[in-house]
């Protein structure tokens, strides 16, 4: 799976593996060094955390390797604040990414 490239994510539109369209990216959140989230959101909807390692550049958008249905149930956190270490385990563990 092909990572997106070191590039200005925010304000690209975001797909979901079914073709369904989630939005734009609002935020990268980093953790630490090396791990990134992107925050997708609708407009009255919450945003989406989802790391960034799984999502695939297609040049003008970005597809999310996972069902809508999956990313609705995926864990919420507060992007207005700092990655915490639980909320790193919790996306970790739903995504099953391993630490960078």
């Amino acid at each position: 799976m092909a990572t997106v490239p070191d590039r200005d994510y925010v304000g690209l539109t975001a797909y979901s593996r079914d073709g369904t369209k989630l939005g734009r990216v609002k935020d990268v959140m980093r953790s630490g060094d090396t791990t990134e989230y992107l925050v997708i959101g609708g407009f009255l909807s919450r945003g989406r955390v989802v790391p960034c390692d799984v999502v695939t550049d297609e040049g003008n958008c970005l597809i999310v390797p996972f069902m809508s249905s999956y990313l609705d149930m995926a864990p919420s956190i507060d992007s207005r604040k700092p990655v915490s270490s639980s909320d790193r385990e919790r996306l970790r563990n739903y995504y099953h990414t391993r630490e960078s």
